[in-house]
């Protein structure tokens, strides 16, 4: 399976419940409630009669609590480059790890409005995008050729210590201008061998 490659998204979600260890302390940023995670495993299960995507989590996961109680999450397909790579393999270690929260590193998250999917009662829901640290989209966005805002199912599949997530894509928050080209650097960025990759020639 080393041999096979998988597509890469970045996962991203806000645990919309205050935390309990930083509630006295009100110098702690609100960032500390958005979670990422990095998926080699994201697929589309059907177009019809809507976009349905699906993905494999190991639990315990963060984000997946955190996407899971806010019904709502972004997932981020990537452009095969060196920061990207490294992004992705920043995400894959756990939220702890996540240089992005200290200010560190090329990107940011940016908190984007979504309507809250419980209830319908019209609550906002703050998710976090990714973007090159101090770009104002739609610039700093190349990174992230396309962005989905999806709506988690409430059928998932738990299989020994993982999940397999199924969510519906609500929109496209970026999608790349125009048609994609015939270039292979047009092809998002795929993960075999424990290594990154940018899709190679056609056969």
């Amino acid at each position: 399976m080393r041999r096979v490659p998988y597509p890469v998204s970045i996962i991203t979600a806000t645990d919309p419940t205050p935390s309990h260890h930083h509630h006295h302390n009100s110098n702690n940023p609100p960032e500390l409630s958005y979670r990422g995670m990095t998926v080699s495993s994201f697929n589309t299960v059907t177009l019809i009669p809507e976009p349905v995507i699906s993905f494999n989590v190991k639990r315990p996961s963060e984000t997946l609590t955190a996407l899971r109680s806010s019904g709502r999450f972004l997932a981020h397909l990537l452009a095969p480059n060196k920061a990207t790579a490294t992004l992705a393999r920043d995400f894959s270690k756990g939220n702890h790890n996540l240089t992005i929260l200290d200010g560190k590193g090329e990107f940011e998250f940016v908190g984007v409005d979504v309507e809250s999917s419980h209830g319908g009662d019209g609550r906002k829901l703050k998710l976090p995008i990714l973007r090159r640290r101090g770009a104002n989209p739609p610039d700093g966005m190349e990174d992230f050729p396309f962005v989905f805002e999806c709506r988690v199912m409430d059928k998932e599949m738990e299989v020994y210590d993982h999940t397999i997530v199924l969510a519906t894509v609500v929109r496209a928050l970026v999608e790349p201008p125009g048609v994609v080209g015939e270039g292979r650097k047009d092809l998002c960025l795929t993960y075999a061998d424990t290594r990154f990759w940018g899709a190679g020639r056609e056969i």
